[in-house]
């Protein structure tokens, strides 16, 4: 792929938006394209009735479109394609663009271009890369100058990171479909921080050797005067800290003492332990960019954390309603469920990807209830012993098993666990929403109790 331009290049040129998606990011570069004088064309597969949320936020951007489908023609103008993270490096429309002579590139590349010179902490790994960078946004917040969190949590980095100078930080969340096209100015970034590395996106990636190689690629262009953090246990990063250009650390759980910050456990943002290695990662790549060591603890101490990553919902007296709706994985699920006290109730399923159920058909004998749905919560059945299939029930559909789930809790304290472990895709747009209407759930249910606590049967008002 030729080098990526700086942004102010494309003034004049036909620049093609490959992909407007419904999340923001497309929008936010199409509008950034246009403040740079780009003659901007957008095609999208969609159709723009499903792209009204995205198209009503262009208004007064001049471009021209063509959605429900892209065609050759649009590449024989284009001298640039910008593409989207959502196709992948199989469509024949990229065919397409290399053989008319266009130059690809992203907007993660664009934005790099335009900001060479500011601090920067890239964060990547299966999961957990989203609490890591908000938690170390979060601690940035005491340095001079603005910290700007971007990248795979939503909206444009092109257009979040336009008026960004050398007094600031940046903090960029780059997942596999990002990393994969990654063509980053030398010696970026001054701090590359992997959580772990799991199988994941095997039907975009093909097997975990390539999407292995796309996590890898956060290392490609990192200089020797730069860090890479990488947790100890993760021995499936052995081979990124072997070939790393930049100075590797690693991080054992056992090292966290929050007696050293400061702290006592109960202020760490959160005690599990299996995410220790992450809060010392964060607390090195704050000092890494400037934070003085001895602020650390004070930096963290009212950290609350984001929505949906083992976040405690209001709930009736002695129990506990958790929502871990970000875990789409196995993996986290496991461990969530090993750090909670019985009994539980635990609500699975979704969208298989067919991922290695790993240690969770052991780990959910721990449940006292099983509530399952969609193809994951099916094969996960299969996989259980016979005494624990006894606790499980398969519902017909998310919604279903979440009623159940709040109408059938185990008396007299449970703990009610929302993770799904498989994707979203079979009933809703993405794991949010799903979230969103397993809270939603927990609250009509909470107000319900709280007009007629004996039709439930829940106890402690």
């Amino acid at each position: 792929m030729p080098t990526t331009p700086h942004p102010d290049e494309l003034a004049g040129r036909e620049v093609l938006l490959l992909g407007l998606g419904a999340f923001g990011g497309g929008a936010g570069c199409a509008r950034a394209l246009a403040r740079r004088g780009a003659k901007l064309t957008i095609s999208d597969l969609r159709t723009e009735d499903q792209l009204a949320d995205s198209l009503a936020t262009l208004k007064g951007i001049e471009f021209r479109s063509a959605f429900g489908g892209h065609h050759e023609a649009l590449f024989r103008r284009a001298d640039y394609v910008v593409v989207n993270p959502a196709v992948p490096e199989s469509s024949p429309w990229l065919a397409v663009a290399r053989a008319a002579g266009c130059v690809l590139t992203t907007q993660v590349n664009l934005a790099l271009r335009l900001v060479p010179h500011v601090p920067c902490v890239a964060i990547t790994g299966t999961h957990g890369k989203s609490s890591t960078a908000a938690l170390l946004t979060h601690m940035l917040r005491f340095l001079p100058g603005r910290t700007v969190l971007g990248g795979n949590l939503g909206g444009s980095l092109l257009e979040q990171v336009e008026n960004l100078t050398a007094e600031d930080q940046l903090v960029v969340e780059l997942s596999s479909f990002q990393l994969e096209r990654l063509d980053a100015p030398q010696a970026w970034p001054q701090v590359a921080l992997f959580t772990c590395l799991r199988p994941d996106h095997l039907d975009r990636h093909g097997d975990m050797q390539a999407y292995s190689a796309a996590k890898k690629r956060l290392l490609a262009f990192q200089s020797a005067d730069d860090l890479a953090l990488m947790p100890a246990h993760e021995t499936s990063l052995d081979e990124f800290a072997a070939d790393a250009h930049a100075r590797v650390e690693r991080f054992a759980t056992e090292q966290l003492q929050p007696s050293d910050w400061g702290l006592s456990t109960d202020q760490l943002p959160w005690q599990e332990s299996y995410r220790a290695s992450a809060l010392l990662m964060a607390a090195r790549a704050a000092v890494a960019l400037g934070l003085p060591a001895e602020m650390i603890g004070e930096s963290i101490s009212n950290f609350v954390g984001l929505p949906h990553r083992l976040q405690e919902l209001k709930s009736p007296a002695g129990y506990r309603w958790i929502d871990n709706g970000v875990a789409t994985h196995p993996e986290p699920t496991a461990a969530a469920v090993q750090s909670l006290t019985e009994p539980i109730s635990l609500l699975v399923g979704g969208y298989d990807k067919g991922l290695p159920l790993g240690e969770l058909p052991r780990a959910v004998a721990r449940c006292a209830q099983l509530h399952l749905f969609g193809d994951g919560g099916k094969r996960l059945f299969q996989e259980l012993a016979p005494d624990v299939q006894a606790r499980a029930r398969i519902h017909g559909n998310c919604r279903k098993a979440i009623d159940a789930a709040l109408a059938e809790l185990p008396t007299p304290t449970a703990s009610l666990l929302f993770s799904p472990s498989f994707a979203s895709f079979d009933e809703f747009r993405n794991f949010r929403d799903r979230a969103l209407m397993f809270q939603d759930s927990c609250a009509s249910f909470h107000a319900s109790m709280q007009k007629s606590p004996g039709d439930k049967g829940l106890q402690a008002y």
